[in-house]
């Protein structure tokens, strides 16, 4: 009897604490930890008024892995980029799919540490930042990525971000170069102070802010709102505006001088069930042309070939995007649109630029069928085509672009 109630009270015992650490080891390293494999392929072919044409055909993608939460405060995470030739002619470099030459690289793109506490998230280097201005521009084979200490979260019903950024490493290259450098300003050495606030949902009220600033380099501040509401069951209406301002400060060392200036813009989008219809009008201040050294422009007319941020342009914008789900292809999304540019100048001496047009479509199509196989699914085609019409003193010339882009992502976790 005695040898039996020994037995039960060590089987009723609590844990120890070397029992808890492994357990808490387990779900760090295994169970709540999550690894991707993401492939790419990537061709582009740019027509270009007069030669060289830019041109070639890449593969490649990522592998990330992300441990879980360490008793849910500590956390780590990699991200591992790669870009291949698989057709790329020296005569035809400069798509920004691969290095300088036609080269394919390997990159670490994503390292980092990240410590939470009460819903709020520190990361510190290398990482993904998408901060409005600040942000990956995912279109080619490889984001931007950069090297920064932020602190994230949420604060009531706000979302905010708050760092500094040492160094970004632009989707073509291999290597991460420090802020004033990727600007302009090879012979200075310069971080950036990021912040940003988010809140609201873009169906109902939105509004977005955020400002950075890069000593002796850059200042920017972009600001915009989105209201929606419905007007029948199957009718809602969107509003939105942008403004944002930027300029040089400090020793003005990106160009030598002082500068400034700002670009504002207002959208209607009308949707009806899975159609949305938009318009656009924007304009850019006429003392420079806006700057976008950090990641893709998110002014309204950014367009696949053209931003439409040149000194005292002005452009309106009008789109449509059909989600083919409601006639029975799921998966299936068309987007047009066409953006008319114009009253551009050379800030420098005043000139007059070419009056611009482009025409863009877009089709997409994601694996969504009941019927589909699980393995299928994370299968995602997508095509796009540009064409550029530019107007300068009688003379007519055009750009074409053609890009076909295939996406293929498997996931896994330490739980399954």
């Amino acid at each position: 009897m005695a040898g039996l109630l020994a037995a039960l009270a060590c089987l009723s015992a609590p844990p120890s604490h070397a029992d808890e650490h492994g357990s808490e080891l387990t779900r760090f390293l295994h169970d709540d930890a999550q690894a991707v494999l993401h492939f790419r392929s990537y061709f582009l072919d740019r027509t270009n008024p007069t030669p060289p044409n830019n041109a070639a055909w890449a593969g490649g993608g990522w592998v990330g892995l992300k441990t879980g939460w360490l008793y849910d405060t500590f956390q780590l995470a990699a991200v591992g980029y790669t870009t291949q030739p698989l057709w790329a002619p020296l005569t035809t470099d400069g798509t920004q799919l691969l290095a300088p030459g036609q080269y394919g690289f390997w990159t670490l793109g994503e390292a980092n540490a990240s410590v939470r506490a009460k819903g709020q998230v520190f990361t510190a280097y290398r990482q993904q930042l998408d901060e409005l201005e600040v942000n990956p521009n995912d279109d080619r084979m490889i984001p931007n990525t950069f090297e920064a200490y932020a602190l994230r979260g949420v604060l009531g019903p706000v979302n905010y971000f708050a760092g500094y950024v040492a160094a970004m490493k632009f989707k073509g290259v291999p290597y991460f170069v420090n802020m004033a450098e990727r600007a302009g300003a090879p012979n200075v050495n310069a971080g950036m102070a990021l912040g940003s606030l988010k809140y609201g949902d873009i169906d109902k009220a939105r509004l977005r802010s955020s400002i950075y600033y890069v000593p002796d380099i850059l200042t920017s501040n972009y600001n915009d709102f989105v209201l929606g509401f419905p007007v029948t069951e199957s009718f809602r209406v969107r509003l939105g505006g942008q403004f944002m301002v930027q300029g040089s400060n400090g020793l003005n060392l990106l160009t030598g001088t002082s500068f400034g200036t700002f670009a504002a813009g207002g959208r209607v989008d009308l949707i009806w069930g899975s159609a949305t219809l938009w318009g656009v009008f924007t304009q850019t201040g006429s003392a420079a042309q806006y700057q976008t050294p950090y990641g893709q422009w998110i002014g309204y007319t950014k367009q696949i070939t053209r931003d439409f941020d040149r000194a005292g342009e002005r452009a309106w914008q009008v789109g449509v995007i059909c989600d083919f789900a409601g006639i029975g292809l799921p998966g299936l999304l068309f987007t047009g649109s066409a953006t008319l540019g114009d009253n551009a100048i050379n800030p420098a001496n005043g000139g007059a630029l070419a009056r611009m047009n482009e025409y863009d479509f877009d089709l997409i199509y994601q694996v969504a069928a009941r019927t589909a196989p699980d393995w299928l699914k994370p299968l995602q085609l997508r095509a796009r085509a540009a064409y550029v019409d530019q107007f300068l003193n009688g003379t007519l010339t055009s750009i074409e672009e053609y890009r076909l882009i295939l996406n293929y992502e498997i996931s896994f976790s330490g739980g399954r």
